[in-house]
This record gives C-alpha cells, structure tokens and sequence, in this order.
C-alpha cells in the first residue's frame, strides 16, 4: 500500500468564483430572515400570507393547504364567488366590509365588546384575530370584539365559508353565525338565527351546529342543531360553511354535511330564510353557556383566528 500523500495544489483560478457563492448564499439567508416575521405567539408568518404552525394534516379537500390565497382555491363547482375577505392587509380589519358590536350585548356575557380596537380585533400575519383579554380597559374586566357585516353585506341564499382556528378553555365561546337583517323590525328569534359554528371551551371536542327561528328557539328549548365530535377541535384549523336555498339549509365541517335543516313549508315561523342574513364573528367569554363551568384566568389572552371568510351564490 502506498502511505504517501501528496501536497494539495489550489487552483487560484476558481477562487472568485466560490467566493461569490459564499456571498450568494448569505444573502439568500439574510432574505429568507427578512420574509418571515415570528409573532409574540410562537407562530411563523410570511410577509403576506399566516400559516398554521401545528403543521396539522387536515384532510378537508377543500383546504389542503396552509395559505389557500391564490384564486384557484377560492373557485367551487358550481358556485360564483360573490364576497370574501383573505384578512391579507396588516393592521385593522377592513372598515367598508365590517363593522362592530358594542357593549354587554346577550347571554350573561362576560365580555364587553370593544369598537376598532386593535388589541381586540385585528388583522395579522394573514388572519383576522379576535382576542379577549382580562386587561380592565375602561373599567371593563374582560374586553373582547365581535365584527359583523350589518349595513355592509347580506345575502338570501348562497354558501358562507369560513376557515377558522378556535381557542380552548373553560369560559371561551367563538362563534361564526347569521341573523336577519330585518331584526330590528321584528326582533330575535323572528329574524331567524344560523349558527354556522359554535364552540364551547370547556366541551373542548365538540363543534355545534343550530337554528334559531320563532319556531324553533333554544328559549323554548326547540332548537334545531346538532352536535359533532371532534377530537382536538381546537388543535387546527377547520373549514366552516351552509349551503342554503329555498328547500334547506346543510352545514358543512371539513367539507362533510354535519346537519340538515329542511324548509317544512309550514310558514315563516318556522322558515325565517327566504330573507338576508348578515354574518357575525364573535369571541364571547362566559355567559349562559359558554360560562357554565366558570371562566379559567389561564384563558386569556383567549385568540380566535379566522383565515378567510368567502361567500358564494349559484
């Protein structure tokens, strides 16, 4: 066997050359630095896109990817996209699309819901995020925000799709849902309500799914609905959404019909839906439901997110 080794020679001619793409890749870094931000909640976002950071495997095949933005995943079959907002635009949720609740509204609630305050409601890292806090603002001890489309947007009839991630807890109550836009005339439950998702921390894997009209109310405790099992429903993101016509109203979770309400032909007791809705998204804290087995303090700050909401008509 041959032991010896020879003296390496350098060939200065590609010198230049490495050295440029020692350069090259140090900027490549210093970029990719740049395009991702990391908020004060652990979660990496691109410059104009939120991701979801769990790396869950939903199998929703309607939304298999962390950033559906780009138009071909907004297109369904069959459907005509008529109103959305991506929450793509940094900083307050866009005023000409919502507008807010005030005040101690409903339910026993804990909550005091805030106007266009951001530490409440805003826009981040391509998400719209609904925050309650335990922070005394204004004498109030738990303030929260609830957005809404009244005066802004309705619809009779259509597909309303929402991708949300909803936060754990004892106390915590998100809600995605509709009501008429003729309440102030004939009052609640006339209107006629649609709880398109709602979700109680203490009951942490299960979504809920109901109707709400002068027939069928949870006053009278003929409410029409349906539960779902959902393990570790807060874990991930989730696709919410009806699809309602004249003859019905089906609720859809990840892309499977959870509930079907029928339109039975009875009158407008019972069918309220043959007149717009307007969309509401919420965080209540507490109340007669979400409050039943009391308000943890380890909950706050409680966050909602909500990727996207689109709405769709034939």
């Amino acid at each position: 066997m041959n032991t010896h080794l020879e003296k390496p020679v350098v060939d200065f001619r590609y010198v230049p050359a490495v050295i440029a793409v020692i350069f090259a890749c140090s900027s490549c870094s210093e970029e990719l630095e740049k395009e991702t931000t990391l908020d004060d909640t652990g979660w990496a976002f691109g410059t104009s896109q939120g991701t979801d950071p769990s790396n869950d495997s939903e199998t929703n095949v309607q939304d298999d990817s962390d950033e559906p933005t780009d138009s071909d995943t907004r297109e369904i079959e069959g459907w005509r996209l008529v109103w959305f907002d991506e929450f793509d635009a940094q900083g307050r949720p866009d005023p000409s699309k919502w507008s807010y609740e005030q005040g101690y509204i409903r339910n026993n609630e804990a909550q005091y819901y805030a106007v266009d305050r951001p530490e409440n409601a805003r826009v981040e890292g391509g998400a719209l995020l609904i925050e309650a806090r335990k922070d005394w603002h204004d004498g109030h001890e738990i303030t929260s925000a609830s957005l809404h489309t009244k005066g802004k947007a309705s619809w009779t009839y259509g597909r309303i799709e929402v991708r949300a991630k909803v936060p754990p807890g004892n106390g915590t109550w998100p809600a995605i849902w509709t009501l008429g836009t003729n309440i102030d005339q004939v009052g609640w439950p006339n209107c006629g309500e649609i709880d398109i998702m709602e979700y109680v921390g203490y009951d942490p894997n299960h979504f809920h799914f109901n109707i709400h009209t002068d027939a069928f109310n949870h006053a009278e405790g003929t409410n029409k609905g349906t539960g779902w099992d959902v393990p570790g429903a807060h874990e991930q993101f989730h696709v919410f959404a009806i699809e309602w016509d004249a003859a019905k109203i089906d609720f859809v979770l990840d892309g499977e019909r959870t509930f079907t309400f029928e339109n039975d032909g009875t009158g407008i007791a019972a069918w309220p839906y043959d007149e717009d809705q307007y969309l509401i998204l919420n965080l209540a804290i507490g109340g007669s439901w979400g409050g039943l087995h009391g308000i943890a303090d380890e909950i706050f700050p409680a966050r909602y997110l909500i990727d996207y909401v689109r709405v769709y008509q034939r």
